[in-house]
């Protein structure tokens, strides 16, 4: 899968790499947002989403500037083609939680490779996209240890599974105090 992305990306200018980068940034912010409502009353998962969710944002905004930069705008185009970093999932029941996390973790790592590709290809901007795909690496290894804790959770138990994240997860245990 990699290695035909990678051709795909050899086979578009640095304008429309940046602009497919832009639009993938989106989507996972929005990805990730979206999980975040759905832990709503338990602060300390929510928490973790939500810092996945600004990072993205972050990515978003530094490619801008980059676009800007190079380009003298920030009206990006998203090349046909092209599969998103980041696909999104319905997430309602503990096991549509899961398997949006096998989905997410699919997602960071071939958002891991497209940058590191990136960082290979364009000199000027290693940096930066040697950054982006230890970044992504990183939710990566995140989402994982959150994987391992709801398929633990789960365990075997088609009921528990069934469970909607907000039933399952609404115990004050996850909420965190206000410490003043």
């Amino acid at each position: 899968m990699y290695e035909d992305m990678e051709e795909k990306l050899k086979s578009l200018d640095l304008k429309e790499i940046i602009g497919y980068a832009i639009g993938s940034e989106e989507a996972a912010g929005n990805f990730y947002w979206m999980i975040v409502k759905v832990f709503e009353p338990n602060d300390l998962v929510k928490h973790k989403f939500e810092s996945i969710a600004r990072d993205e944002e972050l990515h978003m905004r530094a490619l801008l500037n980059l676009h800007e930069d190079a380009f003298g705008d920030r009206n990006y185009h998203v090349p046909d083609g092209l599969p998103p970093f980041e696909s999104v999932a319905e997430v309602e029941r503990v096991e549509s939680l899961i398997e949006a996390l096998n989905i997410a973790m699919e997602n960071e790592m071939s958002a891991n490779k497209v940058y590191t590709f990136l960082a290979s290809q364009h000199r000027e901007h290693r940096k930066l996209f040697r950054y982006l795909a230890q970044t992504e690496m990183g939710h990566y290894n995140v989402l994982k240890e959150e994987k391992g804790f709801f398929d633990e959770e789960v365990g075997g138990q088609q009921e528990y599974g069934k469970l909607s994240v907000k039933e399952a997860y609404r115990s004050p245990m996850f909420k965190t105090m206000d410490v003043q």
